[in-house]
């Protein structure tokens, strides 16, 4: 196996371009070291931990950057994300271990493009965007359309992740990251629900609602069918039961040895019909009629 420890984002490109799949990208490495002492060995490692303006959180007017080397605990103590981005915030929080947080990367846990990643609900609910550097120039692709597939995304094998761009929520919105695993944080999500709720201007009804479904799909996914459910009505103990029901119905997930698809299905309901009570309640200071 080479190792390469590029300086720059040209470097970086350079080295995937002339060893393409072979080569594995390393940041933090809580993943890929595992992978390479449980599965297979890649025949290059590039580490771009030390390649500078990849990393920090700073405003732009209308929302937040986010480095892609910026680790999930920076992400987690930064009061910036507290209060612009909540829902971040929350899934930063319930990330794995104090010690995995204070490594791994939000670019790591986005590439790897996992259907369980702990950050993708949110990011999909903040209609959030990738920015990825290639040979060729710089594209900005919506998280709605960069996963692929379990461990691909639009970066490909000669792309890297360089910024996330994450615009503010409408005014008035609220948000909720809920996550059901075995071990709680320290586990892998068996289900997570992003669910980012606007009323209207009277908040008797629901002017928007984003909801994020992770580790129930071969991609994190929008429950799109849903969302446009809820928009423009009021949250009534019928139509949350729908909602809920359908939510569900969207999701397609598979058994394996943490749980059943059976299971999964039944969680996803549940944890939709809470995220949808908590965001209304706290959006509208209402309780479902």
């Amino acid at each position: 196996m080479e190792y390469f420890e590029p300086r720059s984002v040209s470097e970086a490109l350079s080295v995937l371009a002339r060893h393409g799949a072979e080569a594995k990208i390393i940041a933090g490495g809580t993943d890929v070291m595992v992978d390479i002492k449980f599965k297979e060995e890649p025949g290059g490692l590039v580490n771009i931990k030390k390649i500078p303006g990849l990393n920090g959180i700073s405003e732009n007017g209308a929302g937040l950057r986010i480095g892609s080397l910026t680790t999930i605990r920076e992400i987690e103590t930064s009061a910036l994300v507290r209060e612009k981005l909540p829902v971040l915030w929350e899934a930063a929080h319930q990330f794995a271990s104090l010690q995995v947080r204070n490594t791994a990367t939000i670019g790591g846990n986005i590439c790897r493009a996992s259907p369980s990643g702990e950050t993708l609900g949110p990011l999909l609910v903040l209609d959030a965007k990738a920015k990825l550097a290639f040979g060729d120039g710089e594209k900005t692709v919506p998280f709605t359309a960069f996963f692929q597939g379990p461990g691909k995304c639009s970066a490909g094998t000669n792309g890297l992740l360089i910024q996330i761009e994450i615009p503010y929520p409408p005014a008035g919105s609220k948000s909720v990251y809920l996550k059901h695993a075995v071990r709680g944080a320290m586990d892998i999500a068996m289900v997570g629900v992003a669910v980012l709720m606007t009323p209207d201007s009277s908040k008797n009804n629901i002017q928007d609602v984003r909801i994020g479904l992770a580790a129930v799909a071969p991609t994190p996914v929008r429950a799109a069918k849903t969302e446009a459910l809820l928009r423009g009505k009021p949250l009534s103990p019928s139509l949350l039961r729908e909602a809920a029901v359908l939510a569900a119905s969207e999701s397609s997930p598979i058994s394996d040895q943490r749980s059943s698809a059976e299971y999964r299905h039944w969680i996803v309901e549940a944890l939709t019909r809470k995220g949808l009570e908590q965001t209304w309640q706290a959006a509208t200071g209402k309780e479902i009629a």
